[in-house]
């Protein structure tokens, strides 16, 4: 009998719990201070976005590999990085930002103005701290 009276008194508790939500379910959510557990879906997308439209040619996509049989081609006469248009302690060349900089210096450094000349070295002096203060080498 106990144990009848706990059941019936779950069920009555799930059906005044129904009854709750499908009540509550007429109140707008901005009027509710608290949550009814299962959040509604409202945005469910039902069709798919527009396809994008991509250039196919464009300048990028074109010359992409115009040097790669430069070599084969050209006899090999001329490097890729002989063709590679830019400031001159750049081309053909990588590396970190102190080490561009400290070829800079190098390179160009005696052709500078003086306030460019003493920016980089104080970019040189502060990104010589930075490396030497963090990192993996450290």
């Amino acid at each position: 009998m106990r144990a009848m009276a706990g059941s019936l008194s779950w069920v009555a508790g799930s059906l005044s719990l129904v009854a709750g939500r499908s009540l509550w379910g007429q109140v707008p959510l901005a009027c509710r201070s608290f949550s009814l557990g299962v959040p509604r879906l409202f945005h469910v997308r039902v069709t798919l976005p527009p396809r994008k439209v991509v250039d196919r040619w464009n300048e990028k996509r074109a010359m992409f590999g115009v040097y790669d049989n430069i070599g084969i081609l050209g006899n090999f006469e001329k490097h890729p990085k002989e063709l590679i248009k830019g400031p001159i302690w750049l081309r053909g060349w990588k590396g970190n930002e102190l080490q561009r900089c400290i070829r800079k210096k190098r390179m160009v450094g005696n052709r500078m103005f003086i306030d460019d000349l003493h920016n980089l070295n104080k970019r040189i002096s502060y990104l010589y701290k930075c490396f030497n203060r963090h990192g993996k080498y450290r």
